[in-house]
């Protein structure tokens, strides 16, 4: 049932946002204490997900209508889901007293503006110690080659060469020559530069048919660590074509960082680190075409990293320099960025109101008058400055308001008082209501400035029109039903605008089975956050637009997306919106910080591959 998935999604989003750091160092005690078994949110016995699915399932024995059961679920919410924390901080005592895991790393908290721009991205800080990495490395290396090729297939034992070992200072000098020889980035778009592993067997090849040179462990270990980020970099969906052939080119400086710095990995604030994470945030929105002469953002980026390629040599103040600039820049672009998002929010959100009113007032006309035979002065006027009176109406006043009522009222009354009435109490009647029919019908004129001129001819004419029906001599007048036109105005086309699937075209067919949506992804679609960028492929012609989702509109049951300077780059109906995700045309992009996840898809691999005869998906 709709209503109450909405609900359980409500108390879970919720419990989970205010238990945040309790619940993350549950599952990693979870996880400890299971260590044939990974567990996360999704299996977390006490996570509020399971105890809401649970109550959930509990109530299916009682049997209450939806109204009486979403009572329920907001006083389960009330009385005990907001008890949660409570619970969980209880239950990591329990378990520190039993031993499990007593010391953890506190979850590391966004800023505030991170939260408002990616809350569906924040995730812990992956920071990890290269001793904790180096063990896992060495773990694999006792693997057999097949096993270990397998398991890492780019993993290369530098340290394991026959040739005489190479220092840490020369390697880096080493590099540094390399560096800058690099030249500057063309600017006929991306270009990914070479594989880091290909340049480390340069620099280790010997000549003459001799050993290639070898490197110390520790070295080995930071090689294949950096090689193994970046390799997730050039993997990674989310960035755009431009983000990683940029990020690609700062390998060399990032490993000759790593290589110096052996608290590297375990530094969430080096100034590398945050540059590599600032160039993938801002890049998330940039088309996968741009070029450093088109795009400003794309020439600082370029600007940048060749500023690094070509000035760094052992001075980490150059990442700070950079970072400092690219932050200038990002935060006056956002605020453009933003004012602009602001106003096509506000002008979709017009639109979609103006929308809304119109197919309110087009079926309420309709309803009204579908079975009604009326003459065509009458039809006419309501079928064009009626109808548009209630257009007014309902976006001044709403649906709800004594003004739409009464609007809605008059076509019932001035379709009444349209009928040839046969008997004196009808026609008593309606001497009775004709002048106050016409001043309503005089003030809805004038609300919709029709000239003080049209205005009393709209008047006459309709007067002119009731008295000669209310006249039993007179029969002139004829009567008809709406025409078809006027049923094409009112939004019904004739025929109902539907076909039986035997009648359907192949063509059409596949769009009515594109329209069967699974519920899952109606809900995702529903829980998706503001502010959640997403890869747009356009079916008919194979376009991508990168974009994020800036508002939902309830009156129009729409999404509005946005590119990165803010103006709209689609609108889609819900539903719309879903079937396009079900189909794989709309994939969300992750926007969270990109060298924590780079680090924690590596460690994950790493555990994965020194697992005893590890099974291969």
């Amino acid at each position: 049932i709709l209503e109450q998935d909405v609900a359980i999604s409500n108390m879970v989003t919720k419990t989970r946002a205010n238990c945040q750091e309790s619940l993350y160092h549950l599952v990693l005690r979870f996880d400890y204490l299971t260590p044939k078994l990974a567990v996360d949110q999704s299996n977390n016995p006490l996570d509020p997900l399971q105890i809401c699915h649970s109550f959930a399932n509990a109530c299916k024995l009682l049997e209450l209508n939806i109204k009486a059961r979403i009572i329920l679920f907001k006083q389960f919410d009330r009385l005990i889901v907001s008890k949660l924390a409570s619970v969980y901080s209880s239950a990591n005592n329990l378990l520190i007293d039993a031993g499990a895991l007593p010391q953890t790393k506190r979850l590391k908290k966004p800023e505030p503006e991170q939260v408002s721009q990616h809350p569906q991205t924040f995730e812990p800080s992956a920071e990890h110690d290269l001793e904790e990495l180096s063990s896992l490395l060495a773990m694999l290396r006792n693997q057999s080659p097949e096993q270990l090729a397998a398991s890492i297939p780019n993993y290369t034992a530098y340290s394991s060469n026959y040739g005489p070992a190479v220092s840490n200072n020369e390697l880096i000098g080493l590099l540094t020559t390399i560096q800058q020889s690099i030249s500057p980035q063309q600017t006929n778009g991306p270009q990914l530069t070479d594989d880091l592993r290909n340049i480390i067997a340069l620099i280790l090849s010997n000549q003459n048919n001799t050993p290639d040179k070898s490197v110390g462990q520790s070295d080995d270990d930071i090689i294949n660590l950096v090689a193994m980020f970046f390799e997730f970099v050039l993997d990674d969906k989310s960035l755009p074509l431009p983000a990683q052939a940029l990020i690609s080119r700062l390998q060399i400086p990032t490993l000759k960082v790593a290589l110096r710095d052996k608290t590297f990995f375990n530094d969430g604030k080096h100034p590398a680190r945050q540059l590599i994470n600032s160039i993938a945030e801002t890049s998330i929105g940039l088309d996968d075409a741009a070029q450093p002469n088109k795009d400003k953002l794309y020439s600082l980026l370029n600007q940048i990293t060749q500023d690094i390629i070509d000035n760094f040599t052992d001075d980490d103040r150059i990442f700070t320099e950079k970072l400092s600039q690219l932050t200038e820049f990002a935060q006056k672009t956002e605020h453009k960025a933003k004012i602009v998002e602001k106003r096509t929010g506000q002008a979709a959100e017009g639109q979609a109101k103006t929308k809304l009113a119109k197919s309110m007032a087009q079926n309420i006309m309709y309803e009204k008058l579908e079975s009604s035979t009326l003459p065509d002065a009458i039809s006419e006027f309501l079928t064009s400055h009626w109808l548009n009176l209630l257009v007014l109406v309902h976006l001044k006043y709403g649906e709800e308001s004594a003004e739409w009522v009464d609007a809605t009222q008059l076509i019932d009354d001035l379709a009444w008082a349209s009928l040839r009435h046969q008997d004196t109490k009808s026609q008593q009647r309606y001497e009775s209501i004709k002048p106050h029919l016409l001043t309503r019908i005089s003030a809805g004129l004038n609300l919709i400035s029709v000239t003080t001129q049209a205005a009393d001819e709209q008047l006459k004419l309709i007067e002119k029109t009731l008295d000669q029906l209310a006249s039993r001599a007179d029969t002139t007048i004829t009567t008809r039903p709406l025409s078809a036109a006027q049923a094409t105005l009112l939004g019904h086309l004739p025929g109902g605008g539907s076909k039986n699937w035997q009648d359907m075209t192949g063509v059409e067919r596949q769009q009515a089975r594109y329209k069967q949506l699974t519920y899952e992804y109606i809900r995702k679609v529903e829980q998706l956050p503001l502010q959640t960028w997403i890869s747009y492929t356009d079916h008919k012609t194979g376009h991508v637009t990168r974009c994020k989702l800036s508002a939902r509109l309830d009156a129009s049951d729409t999404y509005i997306f946005v590119n990165r300077f803010g103006f709209k780059a689609i609108e889609k109906a819900r539903k719309d919106f879903a079937c396009d995700m079900q189909a794989g045309r709309a994939v969300i992009l992750n926007s969270s910080n990109i060298f924590d996840r780079a680090i924690g898809h590596v460690l994950g691999n790493l555990n994965k591959a020194s697992e005893p005869n590890p099974q291969k998906a």
